[in-house]
């Protein structure tokens, strides 16, 4: 699996902004392969709807088969994301279609939205004794910050190097799948750069 993988065609462009397929490469946090079946086990979606998103997956090149196994007279393929990173070039998607870009960033948020509402449910629903389950289990931060160019840079690669440290964590005894999710963007446009060494000055009235 590589590392990163850099999305420029549209056909796999298209498939960020679908929901279902959005939800089948977030499930590879733990980055072990799963097969279909697995995969809609997992999002408690029909099997046969949830195939042929992971054939779309793979016919884009955003998921790979990496495995066969056999067992009796079934034929078992297991599949992974092509890359543990999958990022978007903005620029290739704006002159693709400007509408598409909003699909494909907005995606993220209305599944987790989903998934967020799902935990929130069954916690509401469940006694109290279940309820002691979800103590210490939600975080919520939001804030602006005042950054730099090179300031905004330093936060990801440090934000990117926590998270690598928990992303490989293995689905064991003791502990249980939890969602993160976090956004950056500015709020004001950029100042303008004045190329001149000297500053602009109007003419005074006489």
């Amino acid at each position: 699996m590589k590392e990163i993988y850099e999305v420029t065609d549209p056909e796999a462009l298209k498939s960020l902004a679908i929901p279902e397929r959005v939800k089948i490469l977030e499930l590879f946090e733990d980055l072990e392969p799963r097969t279909a079946k697995q995969i809609a086990t997992e999002l408690g979606e029909n099997a046969a709807r949830l195939h042929y998103h992971v054939k779309e997956l793979v016919r884009v090149g955003l998921l790979e088969q990496v495995d066969t196994r056999v067992k009796g007279s079934i034929v078992e393929k297991y599949y992974e994301p092509v890359a543990k990173v999958i990022q978007v070039k903005l620029q290739v998607m704006i002159e693709e279609n400007a509408q598409q870009l909003s699909d494909v960033m907005f995606t993220p948020f209305r599944t987790t939205e989903q998934d967020l509402l799902r935990t929130l449910n069954r916690f509401v629903q469940s006694d109290e004794d279940m309820r002691k389950e979800y103590k210490n289990t939600f975080a919520f931060n939001i804030t602006e910050l005042y950054l730099s160019q090179d300031e905004r840079n330093e936060m990801v690669t440090e934000l990117n190097t926590i998270i690598k440290k928990y992303k490989g964590l293995k689905n064991e005894p003791g502990r249980r799948k939890m969602k993160y999710f976090h956004v950056i963007f500015p709020l004001t446009p950029a100042e303008p750069v004045n190329d001149s060494d000297e500053a602009f000055e109007e003419p005074l009235d006489e």
